[in-house]
């Protein structure tokens, strides 16, 4: 993924410096030439940062998989179409589910974790958010609370509770959610 392009461009075209962006978003200047060279790869959490800084949602970095029929593209979102960011740090993929019309009022995501792999800080947002774990035993963190939630298990909480998540098994984790308002298309993330 051409995370670094996207990033230096942003940045040079709100001609900030390496060393501004990296005061702002709390990274040494040396990361962020290395995330903009596509050398290292930005936790989500930093990459929110960096989006937000850079004035753009984080779905802007997100891959994109054009294709010719809008019509379709408005209602289905096709395996293979799929938006996805990668999140080495974490170890985890986040592939968007639903369309990105800035008129829906809801989104749903899929998160692939794997073994070993954990959210970089407890996350806050405007959202309600609605998970089920199709695979795996995720470990979530809500608040201060820390709860196993098994395969077939369907976890509900407000956005604004601080929380996280790790896979501390051997085996992947793949997780739905649903968010609204939207979350990785917006700003709230």
């Amino acid at each position: 993924m051409d995370i670094g392009p996207k990033i230096r461009t942003l940045r040079k075209n709100l001609n900030m410096s390496v060393r501004q962006l990296s005061e702002l978003s709390e990274c040494t200047p040396s990361f962020i030439s290395q995330i903009e060279r596509n050398i290292a790869n930005p936790s989500i959490n930093t990459l929110k940062k960096i989006a937000d800084i850079l004035n753009v949602p984080l779905i802007h970095f997100f891959e994109e998989n054009t294709n010719q029929n809008e019509s379709e593209d408005e209602y289905i979102i096709r395996k293979k179409r799929r938006k996805k960011l990668n999140s080495p740090a974490e170890k985890a993929e986040v592939f968007l589910l639903t369309p990105t019309n800035n008129m829906r009022n809801i989104e749903m995501h899929m998160i692939v974790i794997e073994p070993g792999g954990k959210s970089d800080k407890l996350y806050v947002n405007s959202a309600e958010e609605v998970g089920y774990v199709l695979k795996g035993k995720l470990t979530l963190y809500l608040g201060e609370e820390r709860f196993e939630v098994n395969e077939g298990d369907s976890i509900y909480f407000p956005g604004n509770l601080p929380h996280g998540w790790a896979n501390e098994s051997n085996t992947e984790v793949i997780t739905l959610w649903a968010a609204t308002p939207p979350i990785i298309r917006n700003k709230s993330f």
